[in-house]
């Protein structure tokens, strides 16, 4: 009978330890929700970076990547932030080049269609002593 509730604390121990590296993992996560306009339909599309994107690396959003800079509809807009701990530097250019244009704190809230972008950025804040 003493087995049963060494089991079960084991099995507590396990599971206190896995939920804690989920957690601490999520806190690493990095996202950014925007929207584009769809070259096909005209319609207005929400969309998500598709996978964890790396830190102080340049992204040019790929619904936009293939459409002239300057032409109709050749940016994304309405950048939110989903960031857990990053800023999200966003970009007019396709390669991050030139001063932000806007910078996003992490979990901040969208932005107005007015802003328009093509490329970010996401970097660590700077740390305050």
């Amino acid at each position: 009978m003493r087995l049963a509730p060494a089991l079960f604390a084991l099995a507590s121990a396990l599971a206190l330890t896995l939920s804690s590296a989920t957690s601490a993992h999520a806190q690493e996560q990095l996202g950014l929700n925007y929207k584009y306009t769809s070259t096909t339909t005209g319609d207005t599309v929400s969309a998500s970076l598709p996978e964890q994107p790396p830190l102080n690396d340049c992204l040019l959003i790929q619904q936009v990547a293939e459409l002239e800079p300057g032409a109709p509809n050749a940016d994304a807009f309405a950048p939110q932030n989903t960031s857990t701990r990053a800023n999200a530097q966003i970009f007019e250019s396709d390669d991050c080049t030139g001063t932000a244009k806007v910078v996003l704190k992490p979990r901040s809230g969208q932005e107005p269609d007015s802003v328009t972008f093509r490329s970010v950025k996401f970097v660590l804040p700077p740390q305050t002593t």
